[in-house]
């Protein structure tokens, strides 16, 4: 991520109001609390916009479900476009305001007639009655900076409050892969905390031995696994993995012995509190980056004893504040990535999984996510997620292999990359060649996942009705990608533009069958291209050699390709190229 000082936090926080003004037609005051609540929440529903005359100091509200609960957020809102500008004393008599609004039922009939136009009284009193259920939380947001001194008179109130620098706080997290926060975890039968010398660690680091029980009580309130969005993969399946299987069984059979046997558990927090009175430790946003597959393997096991217990090494990283935020962020995510790397893991654990969490992976993961597209940067999320992601609109895109693979052939041209290289998909995530990778920005990522898009489902269709494209097997694929890129490029394509992505994301209303037919037309042309090239280094590799020359040593062949890719294009490539994108 660039540069980021509190100021450019804060405008693009504006700028990202203005696109949900834009997109739901209303005021940025209104927008400002709708882009609160899908910023912090996990896919808010049934967001009611109240602001206006007489809303009765009530802006919106809205409903989350975690699967197993419903909970109803009311929010009061205070909305500016000036950076850094102190909150005035009425906010705080305001906060008080709302929430007696709610805790004084005897003066909500008169609150009511007085202060809530006629249609927004049914709705209200419906608040009411989830709020006395304990089913709603009241939340004021502001993007003022917060006034100390009044906001004390308020600061014991159940009222959640979130000032500008929280809400900076949380574009950090959204940027950083962090949001929606996790509440806080307690682990509980805590006899002893061991500390780091904070002479001996950079960042606070403590080491429990906590009850698992807890852990499976923790999950079964958190369906979309948040507690792990910081791990490097999802779960393993106890089918496919015997040590999985062991860890269960111990759990099961041996709880005592657990402590023991397991390599333990590693987690981040914000704040950690540990009262040594009730035996309590208290982990404020939690995270685990190592031991998901322990925790996952005795997520089910009926009737969990109590006496298991695994260490736990808590990680202590405050959230980036006040001033230097640029170089507390990175800080933060260096110590991030370092934990995910050198932690041990009881299941092998491969480049691609490394990098699922680094800046590059995480911002492709929301450019795709906004362009309504899931981007797997995790083996086997989309299968754990999909059913979720499917109700909100969000469709499967690419896989962070698969995808780093395409990205490579379409550097084509540059040393240490390009179809050859992208073979070997271990490589791709290392060095240099990453690094060169990485220089990829969200919207050419996409763009060309667009074109991929095409051009396999084109090759597949040849697949079917020409036997030599059924004997390449996929071999070719890479260096027909490349091509393609090369050919739209020839043609005036401009990579990387936003007016392409819109115009290739067009293509997908009516598609069929005209616009199908034309990038089906220019695939062909381009693998009879690679074939004529292939044919031609077969013989005289087979003079050469001896032997005959095959597909896939040919289309890992570095120089063989790269000779394919820069000879002189065909004009009927170009034609087609020209016709596929004018569609």
């Amino acid at each position: 991520m660039a540069a980021q000082e509190k100021s450019d936090l804060f405008e693009f926080m504006l700028e990202r109001v203005k696109a949900t003004q834009k997109q739901h037609l209303e005021a940025e005051p209104m927008a400002f609390g709708r882009w609160f609540a899908e910023l912090f929440f996990m896919s808010p529903r049934d967001i009611f916009v109240s602001d206006g005359s007489k809303d009765g100091k009530i802006d919106l509200f809205f409903a989350t479900d975690n699967g197993k609960t419903v909970m109803h957020h009311v929010l009061n809102t205070k909305f500016t476009k000036e950076f850094n500008k102190i909150a005035p004393p009425s906010f705080y008599q305001e906060i008080k305001y709302f929430w007696q609004a709610f805790e004084n039922r005897e003066a909500r009939a008169a609150y009511l007639e007085k202060a809530v136009k006629l249609e927004l009284r049914p709705k209200y009193r419906q608040l009411f009655e989830r709020y006395d259920s304990g089913a709603a939380e009241l939340m004021f947001v502001t993007n003022h900076r917060c006034n100390e001194a009044h906001y004390e008179q308020v600061r014991n109130i159940p009222v959640k409050v979130f000032h500008m620098d929280d809400l900076i706080q949380c574009l950090v997290d959204d940027i950083d892969g962090a949001m929606p926060r996790t509440p806080p975890i307690s682990l509980n039968g805590i006899h002893a905390l061991l500390p780091a010398n904070q002479e001996d660690t950079e960042v606070a680091t403590s080491i429990v031995f906590a009850r698992l029980l807890d852990f499976i009580r923790y999950m079964e309130n958190d369906p979309f696994d948040l507690l792990f969005n910081r791990n490097v993969r999802v779960a393993i399946s106890i089918s496919r993995s015997k040590v999985n299987r062991a860890i269960r069984d111990t759990f099961s059979v041996n709880p005592k012995e657990f402590a023991f046997s397991n390599n333990g558990i590693t987690m981040l927090c914000e704040k950690q509190h540990y009262d040594p009175g009730q035996k309590v430790l208290t982990l404020e946003n939690p995270r685990v980056v190592n031991g998901s597959q322990t925790l996952h393997s005795i997520r089910d096991v009926p009737n969990p004893s109590p006496n298991a217990r695994v260490m736990v090494r808590v990680i202590e990283i405050e959230p980036p504040r006040g001033d230097a935020l640029d170089q507390k962020i990175q800080r933060r995510k260096e110590v991030i990535g370092k934990i995910a790397v050198r932690s041990n893991q009881q299941n092998p654990i491969k480049s691609w999984d490394l990098a699922s969490n680094d800046d590059f992976q995480l911002e492709l993961f929301r450019f795709f996510r906004n362009k309504g597209f899931f981007y797997e940067r995790r083996d086997k999320e989309w299968r754990q997620r999909s059913r979720e992601l499917r109700s909100v609109g969000i469709q499967y895109g690419t896989s962070i292999k698969w995808h780093t693979q395409i990205i490579s052939s379409y550097y084509w041209n540059t040393p240490r990359l390009g179809p050859a290289v992208a073979k070997n998909v271990a490589e791709l995530f290392e060095g240099t060649v990453y690094e060169g990778i990485r220089e990829t920005s969200p919207e050419l990522a996409f763009q060309l996942f667009l074109l991929d898009t095409a051009m396999w489902e084109s090759r597949s269709d040849l697949a079917k009705v020409k036997v030599y494209i059924g004997n390449l097997r996929s071999y070719e694929y890479f260096a027909l990608f490349s091509l393609a890129v090369r050919a739209l490029t020839e043609v005036g394509v401009k990579w990387g533009d936003p007016d392409l992505t819109a115009q290739l994301h067009g293509q997908w209303d009516g598609y069929y069958p005209k616009r199908f037919k034309l990038w089906r037309k220019l695939s062909k042309e381009c693998i009879d291209h690679i074939l004529a090239a292939f044919n031609k280094e077969s013989r005289s590799y087979s003079r050469r050699e001896g032997q005959e020359l095959t597909y896939a040593n040919y289309f890992k062949n570095q120089t063989s390709v790269a000779r394919m890719l820069k000879a002189g294009l065909p004009g009927e490539i170009k034609r087609c190229a020209r016709a596929a994108l004018k569609g």
